[in-house]
Parts: C-alpha cells; structure tokens; sequence
C-alpha cells in the first residue's frame, strides 16, 4: 500500500505536461480550423453544341455514366457529337415525365442538326442528366448529342468524322444481319447484329423506312407488338418496292424484318421501329431492291 503513496503526485505531474504539449505554438492562435478554405463545391461545365465527347461505354436510349464521358478535340476519334444542352427543373428521375419532356427536345435538335430525322441515319442518341448527387450539388445542365452507329443494336463508333448536316451521307440503307443459327432456308431465327454496308456490298436486309406506335403503355405481349409492327413494315416494304401488298405477299423470297421499339427506349417516349426488307442469305443482294416491282431478284 506504501508503494501508491506517491501516484497522485505523479498523475498531476503527467497532466501538467499534457496541458502544457497543447499550448499553441509561437505566431499561432490555437484555433485549428479558421484558416482552412472550405473544400469546393461540386461543379459541371456542360460542353457546348457542337462539341465531343468520348463514351464509348454508353447505349442508345440507357441512362449513361457522366463521369464516363470525356471532351475531347472533335479531330480526334470520340463517340458523341453535341446536338443542346439545357436545364433541368426538377430532380433527374430517369423514369419520369421531366426526362421525357427532356428527350423530346433532345429529339427534335438531333434532327434539326444532321438535317432530318435522325432515326433515318446511321445515328444513336445520347442523352446525359445529373447524378442525384450531381443534382445535390447544384447541377442542372442536361446534354443531348447523336453518335454513329457501329451496328444498328444501339452500339455507338469511335469516329473522327462530324455529323452537322450530314444525314444524307449517313442515311440507313443497306444492311447485313449477323445471328447464331440458320434456318435450311437462309434465315437467322435470331439476330445479334445489323451491320451497315454499302449496297454494293453482299447483304441480306435493306432499310425501308421508320414506323411510329401509338402512344399508351409499353406492350407486355411481345408476339403481339411484333404482329403490329411486322405488319405496319410489310406495307413500308411493299411501298419501298413498289408492289401491292398482295403482290409482296406472293412472292415468297422478300420478308420483313424490324429492330427498334425496346422499353428502354419506350420508357423516354421514343417509339420509333425501323422497317427493313429482308431475303435468304443463300441469295445474298448486291444491289437496292427499291422499286424492283414484281421482277426477280438481281443474281448476287
């Protein structure tokens, strides 16, 4: 017990130092944080009209990752061409009327840009609004651009090449359709590319033309939104060929085939199909079918 005798001492001795290790220093005022600058806040600069940006990793109609996307030098290869940008008033939800009104817009300056509509073209979307947190910290700019297709499946490419006034030279002809299996007769049952070639070039598809569904909810019978859409193309085919339906129908070597129309891209108000003519692939096209009428197809 004789040997805690001297702890009290000691205890003081020990507080005193500490007191004294936490005196300010000379030429300080003891106070840690009035001298620091407050950190930032969070900042976008939106890139204007006519400007690039590079995001590779985006699809068409898909809420893309801003902090993904990259303004470079429009000589240099990029992905997306600026079309407008303007500002949100109320919080980004994706799926919301807001986004909507927003693509709309972003609709009408993408075919104003190249010079018609784009969903004619060899063209994608890109529509780009704030992260939560983005909009947390005062971000309001929404960006709108087009790119080029890689592929008609909403994959965008790398391209150096501008797209202001160019949709005639960028217009959706003649195509070539990629799938995993083949029917005896030449048809893919499944698609997993539609590639864009010239018309001189073998192929099995053509562009035809663009249809519109009535506006209402996104159809949940998928055999019954591709009865609709096959049959509203099959008269774009007709037309395209110059034919009647009843003559396309006898022929029994041009089919109809569409892409387009997913929920991703209904859900921001597009309902846009593109309408294609298609034949075998064991009677590759080397030429247009436009206007062939009832005259056999041209030998590959």
């Amino acid at each position: 017990m004789r040997r805690r005798g001297p702890l009290p001492l000691l205890l003081g001795v020990a507080v005193a130092v500490v007191v004294a290790g936490c005196g300010a220093p000379r030429g300080t005022d003891g106070n840690l944080v009035d001298g620091w600058a407050l950190p930032p806040a969070p900042s976008y600069v939106a890139p204007r009209a006519g400007q690039c940006l590079n995001d590779p990793g985006f699809t068409a109609f898909e809420r893309p990752d801003r902090a993904s996307a990259t303004t470079v030098d429009c000589a240099r290869e990029h992905t997306v061409e600026v079309v407008a940008t303007g500002e949100l008033r109320d919080p980004p939800v994706w799926d919301s009327d807001a986004t909507r009104t927003v693509y709309a817009a972003c609709d009408a300056s993408a075919s104003a840009y190249v010079g018609g509509d784009w969903h004619t073209g060899r063209l994608l979307p890109y529509l780009s609004v704030p992260s939560e947190q983005g909009w947390r910290g005062g971000v309001r700019a929404w960006v709108c651009g087009l790119a080029e297709a890689a592929d008609d499946l909403f994959l965008p490419k790398q391209t150096s090449e501008p797209l202001h006034g160019r949709l005639r030279e960028l217009a959706l002809g003649c195509v070539d359709l990629d799938g995993g299996d083949l029917t005896a007769d030449g048809f893919y049952r499944s698609v997993d590319a539609v590639l864009p070639v010239p018309c001189a070039q073998a192929h099995d598809t053509e562009f035809v033309g663009v249809w519109a569904a009535p506006a209402g909810a996104f159809p949940a019978d998928a055999q019954a939104l591709n009865a609709t859409v096959s049959k509203a193309c099959f008269t774009q085919v007709a037309a395209f060929m110059g034919v009647t339906e009843l003559q396309l129908y006898q022929r029994k070597d041009v089919y109809t085939f569409w892409d387009g129309l997913t929920a991703a891209q209904w859900r921001l108000g597009d309902r846009v199909a593109h309408c294609f003519l298609n034949v075998s692939t064991n009677t590759p096209l080397r030429t247009s079918l436009r206007g062939l009428g009832t005259k056999p197809l041209p030998q590959g």
